[in-house]
């Protein structure tokens, strides 16, 4: 799996008008080949930074959605940044859920 990870600081003045421009993208991502989950976050603690988020169950969806149409919108919502935005791509060997708590909370034995 690849994660990519979009944060990135709005302008003030155009921090709606470039949510909305990325909140109309997560259905379309969401259903293209190969993507798992498509999202958009905002920070809490400052209203101006926000996340967009997709996973991908290869490198080549990943690179297809890189190279669509529609990714132009999360290019020229980045070139409108106000500081520098932070992209990860991270690659996911193994996904764990509940049973990794439970296992770490569960007592020991000596």
């Amino acid at each position: 799996m690849i994660v990519f990870t979009l944060r990135m600081v709005a302008p003030r003045a155009q921090r709606h008008q470039l949510l909305h421009s990325l909140t109309v993208l997560l259905e379309p991502t969401r259903v293209q080949p190969g993507c798992t989950g498509c999202h958009l976050y905002a920070d809490m603690e400052n209203l101006s930074v926000f996340t967009f988020a997709s996973e991908w169950e290869s490198q080549a969806d990943l690179d297809r959605c890189l190279g669509s149409d529609a990714f132009k919108t999360v290019l020229a919502a980045m070139e409108l940044a106000v500081e520098a935005p932070e992209i990860h791509f991270d690659s996911v060997v193994r996904r764990a859920g509940l049973e990794v708590i439970a296992a770490a909370r569960a007592p020991r034995i000596a």
